[in-house]
């Protein structure tokens, strides 16, 4: 197959995506609230929270202050 045939079926498939589901990117309904998840009224600080890192470094949140990160706490039950 051809690379311009094959970029042609490439974005014809996202569009057909896009065009079919029920995709949120022309706002209006809160997809949130589907769930039952509420969006907050006003900003909220982390609280100041340490913890070590896969070095074992203590690493302070604060540190990261302007960065995104994703903490992702799981246990084994």
């Amino acid at each position: 197959m051809k690379v311009t045939k094959r970029v042609a079926l490439y974005f014809f498939g996202l569009s057909l995506i896009f065009l079919a589901g029920d995709f949120p990117l022309w706002g209006g309904e809160d997809h949130l609230a589907k769930f039952g998840v509420n969006r907050l009224d006003k900003k909220i600080d982390a609280p100041e929270l340490t913890l070590p890192d896969l070095k074992g470094t203590k690493r302070s949140l604060s540190e990261f202050r302007g960065k995104f990160i994703m903490l992702n706490f799981w246990a084994t039950w």
